[in-house]
């Protein structure tokens, strides 16, 4: 597996500038705010979004011209905001000297420092090669381990050891995250090192941690501490840096960003367990499997997944909020299916679950919320709970949540309530961390009730055999798909990129991701674009609405079946077995289906759209004067 080698694309690997592209980033509509938020990117005016972009061959004619003066080789600047670059993709730097009079810049060759920590930062000066600089760039994982983290630390690497460079640029990894960052532990990568982890999964390179450790200024004090030991700038305390962050998410939720890393390879490593457990309830030809896997409340990996797999019922946490459905709404439509197939004497499926599901069941964040206050007034009840005793509990909860809660099994009961205990629902839902409550338990007792009142009633009269399946963390550490891999390199190189031209509070989006890796666009946007933006009550002098960026849930009507048929319906479906993810053949370059069925969908609501435009101007115009028709024209 060591031996494949990622690609970049052609932008990255030719001549390049770097572009301001109005086209993304959106940020605070309200600037008071955003500067109280960010007062240094505001300053620095680091709020737009960058694009990368190749340089055409027909620059080269302007040597050709006469009498042109003399200038520094490597330092030449197109456009506000645009870096030029070498053969291999090394861009050269100058800054602004003025405004000319038709609104454009004029650009005279000067040295920057930049660097990132975070993801990607360095304390460099950019003309490194013409001042014989050293280049330090400082790497950290905030968050959970995914795939394809490896490969952006190498093609950070190979950035930084371009040969255009006089000195090599060194890469400081820092240990464990935030614990890392405040405690200042660190190392040097070298390439002996880092050939033992090219294309591997995981992240024991370097450690993990998660952001939320992050909780006192004291903690940002000690960060900016180490960013200055280690020669790394730093953004806080008066410390210049650059700060550039990688999408890498399993959940690929991140907005306007088209799909992040290690998306591809869990849903892929997903999909292939999920077809062995398939085959494995089609072979018994009597039994069903309730799955659960990772999922938040968007649920893309449960859709990417159900496209693959075909299962035949995929619980979806935006349709359930949409439809307004509850717990039992949800067992009907469960049990509907099961009987469904049964009267074709088929008496096997595969219901998908995701882990998160619950937090958007109506009658579970009530349950969560009342079950906290519990926990919060009455403290016998938690002592209660520990030794698996859930009557004082039950015996304070109202009827409907306590025939609910009664009606679980009794593992689940002390899952759902050592959850609570830790994380609290009084944050609202997002706050609760169910991975650890095996909500496959509670849906197969509840179809489990369900189907054996309609026997009692002699609606339903096949069998019923189910077992129960977790996959919540099979996905993270997997080895990275060869998608993966030539997108985490990708990112890695554009963040080196990023951090040597000056650039700071981005986030590297590469897009066209459906095309050939050699076809991929790669850009920047501004970091606060992701944000929700909102005045704390105690300083806020008058009533501030929320600047609100809902995360993307391009992937809930494309899995519907109302328009495009692209599953069928569900009693109807054949299981798929996909089968592992493959590194060579020709089976290697499969890419995600969500990939090209939102842009599909989106295809069609804008012919919809426009032939609604159409007919709407066709009424309006109906019986109007000549003179006012060519006025709205005009």
């Amino acid at each position: 597996r060591n031996t494949y080698q990622a690609s970049l694309p052609k932008v990255l690997r030719s001549r390049f500038r770097l572009v301001e592209d109005h086209r993304k980033g959106r940020v605070c509509a309200d600037p008071a705010l955003m500067h109280r938020s960010f007062p240094n990117l505001c300053r620095s005016d680091n709020l737009k979004a960058i694009k990368i972009e190749s340089v055409p061959d027909e620059v080269s004619v302007l040597s050709m011209l006469p009498e042109r003066p003399p200038r520094q080789p490597g330092l030449h600047r197109d456009g506000p905001g645009a870096v030029s670059s070498g053969s291999l993709g090394y861009p050269d730097i100058a800054s602004p000297k003025k405004r000319g009079a038709d609104g454009e810049w004029d650009y005279e060759p000067s040295i920057h420092s930049s660097s990132c920590h975070g993801t990607a930062g360095a304390h460099s000066d950019f003309t490194a090669l013409l001042r014989g600089t050293d280049s330090r760039v400082g790497i950290a994982v905030l968050g959970k381990p995914g795939p394809g983290v490896n490969n952006v630390i190498h093609g950070l690497v190979d950035y930084l050891n371009l040969h255009q460079r006089a000195i090599p640029g060194t890469l400081v990894c820092i240990a464990m995250g935030i614990a890392g960052l405040t405690g200042g532990h660190s190392f040097e990568l070298n390439a002996e090192t880092l050939a033992l982890y090219c294309n591997q999964g995981g992240c024991d390179l370097l450690g993990q941690s998660e952001p939320g450790d992050l909780k006192t200024l004291g903690d940002f004090a000690a960060c900016a501490k180490t960013v200055i030991e280690k020669k790394l700038d730093g953004i806080e305390h008066k410390v210049p840096t650059r700060v550039v962050g990688v999408p890498a998410s399993t959940q690929s939720d991140l907005p306007m960003v088209e799909q992040t890393l290690g998306y591809d390879t869990v849903c892929k490593m997903y999909a292939s367990l999920v077809g062995n457990l398939a085959t494995q309830a089609a072979s018994s030809g009597k039994l069903w499997c309730f799955a659960r896997i990772p999922g938040r409340s968007i649920s893309h990996i449960a859709a990417e997944v159900a496209l693959e797999t075909h299962p035949h019922v995929v619980l979806m946490a935006a349709e359930l909020e949409q439809q307004n459905l509850g717990l039992t709404e949800v067992t009907q439509l469960i049990c509907n299916i099961i009987e469904a197939r049964s009267r074709e004497d088929k008496q096997f499926g595969v219901v998908l679950i995701p882990d998160q599901f619950l937090a958007s069941v109506r009658e579970m964040r009530r349950l969560f919320e009342e079950i906290d206050q519990i926990l919060q007034v009455c403290p016998e009840a938690r002592e209660a709970f520990d030794s698996h005793d859930f009557g004082l509990v039950l015996s304070l909860l109202p009827p409907l949540s306590r025939a609910l809660f009664q009606s679980f099994p009794e593992r689940t009961k002390a899952q759902i309530l050592s959850v609570i205990d830790e994380g609290g629902s009084q944050k609202g839902k997002e706050s609760l961390d169910l991975s650890f409550v095996e909500t496959e338990v509670i849906f197969q007792s509840l179809v489990e009730t369900e189907l054996t009142r309609r026997v009692v009633l002699g609606t339903y009269k096949g069998t019923f055999r189910a077992i129960t399946y977790s996959l919540p963390y099979h996905g993270r550490a997997a080895m990275p798909t060869n998608f993966d891999c030539d997108l985490g390199y990708t990112i890695g190189y554009a963040a080196g990129v990023f951090v040597d031209s000056g650039y700071t509070g981005l986030l590297v989006d590469v897009s066209k991701l459906k095309e050939d890796v050699q076809d991929w666009e790669v850009g920047g946007t501004p970091l606060p674009s992701l944000l929700t933006l909102q005045d704390s009550p105690e300083q806020a002098d008058r009533p501030q609405a929320p600047h609100k960026i809902e995360p993307k849930s391009r992937l809930h009507y494309d899995i519907g079946l109302d328009e495009g048929q692209i599953i069928p319906e569900p009693a109807q479906r054949t299981l798929i077995s996909p089968g592992p993810a493959q590194f060579e053949g020709p089976c290697a370059g499969m890419k995600t289906q969500t990939l090209r069925l939102p842009q599909l969908q989106r295809v069609r609501q804008m012919e919809r759209t426009q032939q609604l435009i159409e007919e709407l101007k066709a009424k309006a115009s109906a019986d109007c004067p000549p003179e006012v028709l060519q006025a709205v024209k005009r």
